[in-house]
């Protein structure tokens, strides 16, 4: 911060030198026949998970349309970081979850090497970000 002085009253100006965009990402699932109330079943199980071990998770929002059979969960984490720690800590249940659907990700931002290496095979559509506000 800089603090400028003019005509007796100062001014204080804010320098930012960087800025770390946060990782996004949304993860889709296609619910198979027959396992909806198997799949809203493990929800509250893994948002509880999230709640207690991911402190780098900043927005987890699910939401499941259920006419069409179809999930959608709204994810923003502080960094890469973030993204690995929650993985680690919610695999059983995506391991669930992708029994009862057809999941798809995708990732919006600018991934660490270590989360493009582990998202590579598995199907992950990165997004890196070109410009914006």
């Amino acid at each position: 911060m800089i603090f400028e002085k003019l005509d007796e009253s100062y001014i204080l100006t804010v320098v930012i030198t960087t800025h770390m965009r946060p990782i996004k990402l949304t993860a889709k699932f296609k619910i198979k026949p027959g396992n909806l109330e198997a799949f809203k079943a493990v929800i509250p199980k893994i948002i509880a998970e999230v709640m207690e071990n991911d402190p780098g998770t900043v927005v987890y929002e699910w939401y499941l349309n259920e006419k069409i059979m179809e999930c959608v969960v709204w994810e923003v984490y502080e960094d890469s970081e973030s993204v690995l720690v929650h993985t680690g800590n919610v695999g059983a249940y995506l391991d669930q979850l992708s029994e009862l659907s057809d999941p798809s990700i995708e990732i919006y931002g600018d991934p660490s090497q270590e989360l493009v290496d582990a998202a590579e095979g598995l199907g992950i559509k990165i997004y890196p970000f070109v410009d914006g506000i």
